[in-house]
């Protein structure tokens, strides 16, 4: 399984005490070096990139989902960014997520500016930052956003990567154009530029050039892979800049929501009854994903034949520009509202349909919060969370230790299962506070909650209030779980007794953090 892996820089130097809890910063001196970039065979020439190219260093808040009432801590890191028009900056949301404060130099520089965060887009890993300083920008060309570059042709990687104090200058070629996972988010794929360069940490956010222009932005690498770095292309940075320029805000991708396989088989296509004229062409629809684009126009058993005009082959392939790219990059850049047409084969017939880009948050629990802190809930010790995305990376490798297959299934095949119609959110029991209040309850450790005192749990929220209630006002709470033949009873006196207990001796400011808007 290839591992992706961002470029933001950052090392732990020391350690201070700062509000109880630990403040991590890494210090580096950036050392700049002025003048132009040579001339070689990605094509600069003598275009003064490099005073357009910024370094950014970030402080930025670092929350723990294993202990979520605790203060953040304070990360120092770093990355670099590029001046576009508008006097804005462009840069990747890895380098500036969960920021405190931003400071940028230029290179022919000798002070820091404080910069601001505009606009952040963790589902394709971009940022736009501000300098309201006048003077930042003195001397300085906006860089400007080429094409798609072709296959073996030269580019040049401009940063500040770990391992110097100065201007890094990359060379290599375009080695492959395709659709990829962007690690930033962990679940969104988008077209990617993959680059025989190093890629280093503190290279995210610094412009791939050719031939004067930005062609790409550095984001990722391959781990274990010698010299192959990822870039976001020049499709998808425009889809940003266009979105937020229009609406002054950026909400997201459209999703088409179209599960498919080949009709590759030929068995497969005589089963389907696909005429002659359609010969190698289509991909079988196995699933529509509620809420997303195609939901109602196209459904599970259709043949999908074109998308805006464009023929699919039998493995799911459009020409786009004499290169074969997944028919979903068609619609990937869409905006919302924009018209979807596509051209069907269902029951016999052929069919054309047409429906509107849409957004959907079906998806978002799978993907990664940067800038909100944990939520958490604390009852006589026991520690109840929702399952998300930084769960599941804090508490995963545990949960496989201790055969919770369960929450896996609930996280991996929520849509699939269609269990998202009967909970909003799922809820764990992560952690217990040691007293004499949960004795003999660590057997429901890394369990999910189905009720308390017989009324569902369908979110978070209503774990809380349900929780509450019985303490309060009932004589015991009584919590069943998943996959669990017998319930966890405690006497709510006992647990009321406790819990001023467990504040004091385990040093709980609040015992709950809970956003009560989410849920309904």
């Amino acid at each position: 399984m290839r591992s992706l892996r961002w470029m933001r820089s950052g090392n732990r130097l020391f350690s201070l005490s700062f509000s109880g809890n630990l403040v991590r910063l890494s210090l580096f001196c950036l050392l700049l070096l002025p003048g132009f970039l040579p001339a070689d065979n990605g094509g600069i020439g003598n275009v003064p990139v490099e005073r357009s190219v910024v370094s950014i260093r970030v402080d930025s808040f670092s929350y723990d989902y294993g202990m979520p009432w605790n203060d953040p801590s304070v990360e120092r890191s770093g990355g670099t960014g590029f001046i576009i028009e508008g006097n804005r900056i462009l840069t990747n949301a890895h380098v500036v997520s969960g920021a405190v404060n931003i400071n940028v130099k230029r290179p022919d520089q000798k002070k820091e500016f404080r910069a601001k965060l505009l606009h952040i887009a963790h589902d394709c890993d971009l940022a736009m930052l501000q300098v309201e300083d006048p003077n930042f920008f003195q001397g300085a060309q906006p860089l400007v956003i080429g094409e798609l570059p072709a296959l073996s042709s030269p580019v040049v990687v401009v940063g500040f990567p770990i391992g110097g104090n100065r201007l890094s200058i990359t060379r290599g070629v375009v080695s492959r154009i395709d659709m990829d996972t962007y690690a930033h988010s962990g679940i969104d794929s988008h077209l990617t530029i993959q680059v025989d360069a190093a890629i280093n940490p503190g290279n995210s956010g610094g412009p791939a050039i050719q031939n004067g222009r930005v062609i790409g932005v550095a984001f990722q690498a391959l781990r274990g892979g010698e010299n192959l770095g990822y870039l976001i292309p020049p499709v998808v940075i425009r889809r940003f800049l266009r979105e937020v320029e229009k609406n002054g805000v950026y909400r997201g991708y459209v999703e088409l929501g179209i599960h498919s396989t080949s009709t590759e088989n030929p068995v497969m296509r005589r089963a389907l009854k696909l005429p002659a004229e359609l010969e190698d062409t289509g991909v079988f629809v196995t699933r529509v994903l509620p809420g997303t684009s195609a939901e109602g126009k196209i459904r599970a058993g259709d043949v999908l034949l074109e998308i805006m005009d464009h023929p699919i082959s039998e493995s799911g392939e459009v020409m786009i520009d004499n290169t074969l790219y997944s028919y979903v990059e068609l619609v990937d850049h869409l905006n919302e509202g924009e018209v979807v047409k596509a051209r069907i084969f269902r029951d016999g017939q052929l069919l054309t349909v047409e429906f509107p880009a849409r957004r959907t948050n079906i998806y978002d629990y799978q993907r990664r919060e940067y800038e909100q802190p944990p939520q958490y809930y604390v009852q006589a010790g026991l520690v109840f969370q929702p399952l998300d995305a930084n769960l599941m990376r804090t508490y995963s490798q545990e949960w496989l230790n201790n055969d919770r297959s369960e929450i896996f299934y609930r996280y991996f095949y929520r849509i699939v299962s269609k269990a998202f119609q009967e909970k909003e959110e799922e809820v764990v029991l992560t952690g217990r506070l040691n007293d004499s209040v949960n004795l003999y309850t660590s057997s429901y450790g890394y369990r999910l909650v189905r009720s308390v005192n017989g009324q569902k749990v369908r979110n978070f929220r209503e774990l809380v209030i349900r929780f509450d209630r019985a303490v309060t006002s009932e004589e015991s709470v009584v919590v069943e779980f998943e996959d669990v033949n017998r319930p966890l009873v405690l006497r709510s006196l006992d647990v009321r007794a406790a819990n001023e207990r467990i504040r004091k001796s385990y040093s709980l400011r609040e015992d709950r953090r809970v956003r009560m808007e989410k849920a309904q």
